[in-house]
């Protein structure tokens, strides 16, 4: 998708950052983006989602993305440190990690189905449980309690098929 990255800078050429989200512009005028799952329409408008795009261009470094959507890494460092978009990019990061982590499984699971060993092995002995020195603090096992049941109810079914 190309970006009209014109639309990205107020009328003194300085970056946007809060500015350019539907949702959270106080001058509607500059907002270019939403903050929602998908691209919003409002009043004859498109607004893109700037999730869709983190999401769909699986950058975990986040520069190629900040280069490709936005008018570099120095502007996605002023989205970030943004305080209102923060605990939203904060989400989207957590949600590629699962992504990411989900595709991998995925390619494990398929190769332990063409007979690798390894793989095979590594689903058996649940290779996907991190198993740490110490104990684990509430906030990690609560999060990975949650990426475990997400991963277990889209593939316990073949999980067990392969065991």
């Amino acid at each position: 998708m190309k970006i009209d990255k014109d639309k990205l800078i107020d009328t003194l050429g300085r970056p946007l950052t809060q500015a350019l989200f539907f949702e959270v512009s106080g001058a509607k005028e500059y907002a270019y983006f939403t903050l929602k799952d998908r691209d919003h329409h409002y009043g004859g408008t498109t607004y893109i989602s700037l999730k869709r795009l983190y999401l769909e261009h699986e950058d975990p470094v986040e520069y190629d993305f900040a280069t490709t959507y936005l008018l570099g890494w120095h502007h996605w460092e002023r989205l970030c440190g943004n305080n209102m978009l923060r605990k939203h990019i904060d989400k989207w990061r957590e949600e590629l990690e699962l992504k990411v982590r989900s595709q991998q499984f995925q390619n494990i699971l398929d190769t332990a189905s063409e007979g690798n060993f390894q793989a095979s092995k590594w689903l058996a002995d649940k290779g996907w449980e991190k198993k740490g020195a110490g104990r684990p603090s509430t906030k990690a096992k609560e999060k990975e309690d949650a990426l475990m049941l997400s991963i277990q109810s889209d593939y316990g079914d073949d999980i067990k098929r392969l065991n």
